[in-house]
């Protein structure tokens, strides 16, 4: 129902590109697979990023919800 990958990678870090059904959201499975994807990005020796949109509020739900630092436009 929720799916996260790295949708732009280097050397060094990857971004986060999440998409969740919608009749699944708000449920945590958005914040669970962002934890998981960057969990295996960190074992790569990589950072992992999270990028969303200013008026993404649900993005940036997820993002608050673990604690993150988001950066978009």
């Amino acid at each position: 129902v929720s799916v996260c990958r790295s949708v732009r990678m280097t050397g060094r870090a990857h971004e986060a590109g999440l998409e969740t059904l919608e009749a699944f959201r708000g449920q945590g499975y958005a914040a669970a697979v962002v934890a998981g994807w960057a969990a295996e990005v960190r074992k790569a020796g990589c950072l992992p990023l999270y990028s969303t949109s200013w008026d993404n509020v649900a993005s940036q739900s997820v993002a608050r919800k673990m604690a993150l630092t988001y950066y978009g436009g």
